[in-house]
Order: structure tokens, then sequence, then C-alpha cells
């Protein structure tokens, strides 16, 4: 019988971690799960296990960060206990500015864009880096460019729950002049390099960046899409679709397609337009129509049908489009009675805001696999 109990161990310990691979991605419901006794915290503290984890799940959004001064800067999304305290996200300056999150980092810069912070909130790290010098107004004939920027990890993680002691870049692109210019900035070396710079129809909009297949992507004001290609360090713009042109400019976001590349969301109304940049069947490159979605028919019945007759709300569009995850299918839209999540693939709506957040957010997705456990 004691011969046979070490193995029959192992088996019991293999259905345990295919049942703990099926556990949301949440990084709380495995700490809950790892809290029920010493041999369920060894197997699922164990790296290798974490690996399989992370392989399977996406990593979870756990809120949005806005720029508003009149809400919380962070607002958590779920409910208890599946929902991370707020305080652990508060920004200890509130004049700084969020441009971006990705990679477990958020990326901001300060009041007087002089300067960027680089943060994780899952382990607390912070690094201040000073604005490329190239931006600086006395090297563009005394103007303070537009300038946009994105953070990412510089290792190339499949998987970026494991982005915690990374180093990590910075793309800076600023326009000044008519010209638009691409800075890097590497926190291994420590400095800013230049990469590109090109002509531009207008100037850079302050809506995030989207990284797709090691490019990033930026919107211009004039319905163009500002493109840099890390690995060749080409810099050029792309024409939005002719039927955007017209719509209300924060209801376009650039978004990843079903392939993975460039894609186009645009929403007049109550119609969600959806464009992919690809090959059409006589090998030209253009925007395909990928599918256009009627929103009111998903939506709940108490949001209304029509602009609200208020004065001040009548010029706003009945949905915006708020932001979207980066490597997902999830949008935030603002709607009169409230913020709904949407899944595009499953067409799944859950209000998860009052109707107060409407301008644009910032997801947080993030996943602690070495500091999760180190409480125990």
């Amino acid at each position: 019988m004691s011969f046979l109990l070490p193995s029959t161990i192992l088996v019991l310990d293999d259905v345990l971690i295919e049942v703990f691979l099926r556990l949301p991605s949440h990084p709380t419901c495995l700490l809950h799960a790892s809290l029920v006794c010493k041999h369920w915290y060894f197997l699922i503290s164990n790296h290798e296990f974490l690996g399989r984890f992370l392989a399977s799940h996406r990593t979870p959004v756990l809120g949005i960060f806005t720029n508003s001064t009149s809400i919380s800067r962070f607002l958590p999304i779920g409910n208890p206990p599946n929902r991370v305290a707020a305080a652990a996200f508060s920004l200890a300056d509130p004049h700084w500015q969020v441009l971006g999150c990705r990679h477990n980092f958020v990326l901001l810069v300060s009041s007087t864009w002089n300067e960027l912070l680089v943060w994780n909130p899952m382990n607390g790290s912070k690094h201040l880096i000073p604005a490329p010098p190239a931006a600086d107004p006395r090297f563009n004939c005394g103007c303070v460019p537009q300038s946009n920027a994105g953070v990412l990890c510089a290792v190339g993680h499949t998987y970026h729950g494991e982005c915690h002691a990374c180093q990590f870049l910075v793309v800076w692109a600023f326009t000044c002049t008519r010209y638009a210019y691409v800075c890097r900035y590497s926190s291994q070396n420590g400095r800013w390099d230049m990469m590109a710079s090109s002509p531009v129809p207008s100037e850079i909009d302050s809506r995030p960046s989207i990284l797709l297949q090691n490019i990033f992507y930026w919107l211009l004001k004039s319905k163009y899409i500002l493109t840099f290609e890390m690995a060749t360090q080409r810099l050029y713009h792309i024409e939005c679709p002719p039927d955007t042109h017209d719509v209300y400019r924060r209801n376009v976001h650039i978004i990843r397609s079903e392939d993975g590349g460039l894609g186009l969301a645009a929403v007049t109304n109550f119609n969600m337009h959806l464009w992919s940049w690809g090959t059409d069947n006589q090998g030209v490159t253009r925007w395909l129509m990928c599918k256009i979605i009627e929103l009111d028919k998903f939506l709940p019945k108490a949001v209304p049908s029509f602009p609200a007759t208020n004065n001040q709300l009548t010029r706003r569009p009945p949905v915006r489009l708020l932001g979207l995850v980066e490597d997902g299918d999830l949008f935030f839209v603002w709607t009169i009675i409230g913020v709904f999540t949407v899944q595009l693939n499953s067409m799944q709506f859950e209000k998860v805001f009052e109707a107060e957040v409407y301008a644009t957010v910032y997801p947080y997705a993030g996943f602690c696999i070495t500091d999760l456990f180190s409480h125990y």
C-alpha cells in the first residue's frame, strides 16, 4: 500500500492541476485557491504551473485608467472578491496624464510634457524618464510639438504576465511643421535614439497607440494613421476609409483585425463598422469592410435609440467608443445610462460604470506571477 501511495498522490495532483488550469484568469482566483492548504499552495505557486496557466488564459482586465479629474483616475472592474483594490492603482500626483497601458506597464506624462513615468502597478516599480531632447520646442521653431507615446516590454515575452522585472522600450511620436518624428528610449542603455521622420498631413492625435505585430499605430487628426515599423524603422501614414471621414473623431479607433493585423472600428449612431487593412482579390492592399454591428439590438432597452434633447448632450453621439483592449475583442462604449463592455465575438454586453465616464479610457490588463504568493 505504501508503494502505491506516491503514484496515487501524483495522479491526484495531476487532476488538481487540471482543475486549477480551468479557473478564471483573474489573479485573485488562484490566490484564494492557494489559501485552502499548503499542498494546494505548493502546486499553484509552482513556476511551471503558472507558465501553463498564463499560456491558456488571456491576461485579465483589472480596470481602466482615465485622465478625468472629476472621477477616480483608476476604476476597477468586477465584483468582490474578484476585484482589485483601487488604492493599489492610485496616482500620487493628479497632474500626470495616462498615455497608455501595455505589458503590465502604465505610461504617464507630466503636465509640462517634459518627463515620462513608466509604472508597473503589479510590483510598484517606477522609472522617471526625461522627454526626448528632439521634442524640445527650442529645436522645433519654438513650437511645442503634438506628441504621443507607447510603452512595451523589450524582452519579447509571449505571455506578458511575466513582465515584472523586464527591460522596457518607450516609443515617442511627435509632429511639428507637417513632419512626424519617432524616438525610442531603451531602459537598458538609458538613452533616446531618433528612429525616423516623415511628412504627414496633420498633427498626431491624443488617442492611445496600438501595437500589432511589432508595428506601432497612432491616429492623426485628419483621418490618417501614423505607422511605425519597429523592425525596419519605416515611418509612413495610411488614410482611413473614406466612410469614416465624417464620423465623430472620438468614435474612430484602431483595432486588431481578426487575422491579428491592422483594423479600424467606427461608430455612427448605433452602428459599429469594422474594417481590416488587407489585400483584395485583385492583389490591391486597401481597407476591406468586415462587418456592421447594430449595437441597439444588443444594448439594454433602457438605452434610448436617439440622442438626448439636452442642448449640451445633443452634440454627443448616443454611443461613444471610449477604448478597447489591444490584444482582445473587448470594447468600452458610453451610453446615456452608463458605460458597457462589449465582447465582439460573443456580443455580450455588461454595464461596468455609470455615465460620467465619458472620456477616453485606458484598460489595464495585468497578472502578477512573482508577487502573488509572496505574502502567504
